[in-house]
């Protein structure tokens, strides 16, 4: 019995040099990781053509809201003045057949209210010539009034839908706040007009929310996806013996480049590490995972178990287990390590 706990002592002091400060803990891997922040997403113009508007200092965070450029300003000015034109005709248009037609209902309602004697006095008021006059034509008149009224506003919702439809997009802004990079050499003079000729072949620019910060992991081990998440964390070797550590913040299933689903965990880095973190974005690195171990978890060497006499009869680790260590069930397997937990009935007996 003191021999094994001098072991996992002498385990766990071995795995606590590259483990982040805090509880004990056991590097269970290493894996391809990524730095990204809160949230990132490109921006791009449908088209070519001439560009205003730029943001002109890209050191600073920039506001959500904020344009960051436009396209064709010129050019879509005089659509908007064309399609107003257009509107105001449609509108006197409308407006010419509303009158004509309240004309006529207000002379149908005087002549349908006068005497059968009063009509005949009455003929210089009476509707035009070939109008049925009666309640129901009476009715029909409301009718094509309210019909013409909605022709009106349909139409006027149609074209300025239309033309949102076309030139929203030609105006960039910042979805939320944060940095901005823009994915061409800026111009000269960049407060003037200038010929962007890209298009929507490339991102015209990048934006990012630098308000957190995380390393992204994709876990495609099983074994892992089992442990409690918030025991584990995350570490980035920098050059200079600098790291990057964050503790699991969420996790959640993405689809990956061969549209298979990858379990992705998060590991939320503190703000002292934002501006590094900044400058590591869209590169590719390696991050050692860490398992803090919570109570009734133990640390045992593989080469340890093995002098175990039952370790000729045990087909897996989980079998040698249970038989070199009564009362535990395996947890993982990494390379040099098994993590055992004390199984919960043996837990209570204890």
């Amino acid at each position: 019995m003191k021999t094994d706990c001098l072991i996992l002592w002498a385990v766990a002091a071995a795995a606590a040099w590259a483990a982040p400060a805090g509880a004990e803990c056991v590097q269970v891997g290493k894996f391809p990781a990524k730095i990204v922040p809160e949230q990132a997403m490109v921006l791009t113009f449908p088209s070519r053509g001439e560009v205003t508007d730029l943001v002109l200092d890209t050191s600073r965070r920039v506001e959500k809201g904020t344009i960051v450029g436009v396209l064709d300003k010129a050019k879509t000015a005089e659509e908007l003045e064309d399609m107003e034109l257009q509107l105001n005709r449609e509108r006197l248009n409308k407006r010419d057949e509303l009158r004509k037609l309240e004309n006529q209902r207000e002379k149908m309602r005087f002549y349908l209210g006068l005497s059968k004697n009063e009509r005949t006095y009455a003929k210089d008021i009476k509707p035009e010539e070939g109008l049925e006059i009666s309640r129901a034509a009476l009715k029909d008149i409301d009718e094509r009034m309210e019909l013409t009224q909605k022709e009106l506003s349909t139409f006027e919702r149609r074209r300025r839908n239309e033309f949102a439809a076309k030139n929203d997009p030609k105006t960039l802004r910042m979805p939320f706040t944060g940095r901005l990079q823009y994915h061409f050499n800026l111009p000269e003079n960049p407060e003037e007009p200038f010929e962007y000729t890209q298009g929507s072949s490339r991102p015209f620019a990048s934006v990012c929310d630098d308000s957190a910060f995380y390393i992204s992991i994709n876990v495609n081990s099983s074994e892992l996806s089992l442990l409690p998440p918030e025991n584990l964390s995350a570490c980035v070797e920098l050059p200079g013996g600098e790291r990057l550590v964050g503790k699991f913040s969420n996790r959640r299933v993405e689809q990956g480049s061969a549209s298979a689903d990858m379990l992705v965990y998060f590991f939320r880095l503190p703000e002292e590490d934002h501006a590094r973190a900044y400058d590591m974005l869209g590169t590719s690195s390696t991050a050692k995972l860490f398992y803090e171990m919570e109570e009734g978890v133990e640390l045992i060497r593989k080469d340890a178990l093995l002098l175990h006499p039952a370790a000729s009869s045990c087909e897996d680790w989980a079998a040698l287990v249970r038989a070199a260590r009564p009362g535990y069930e395996l947890v993982l397997v990494t390379d040099r390590y098994i993590v055992a937990r004390k199984q919960p009935s043996a837990a209570q007996g204890s």
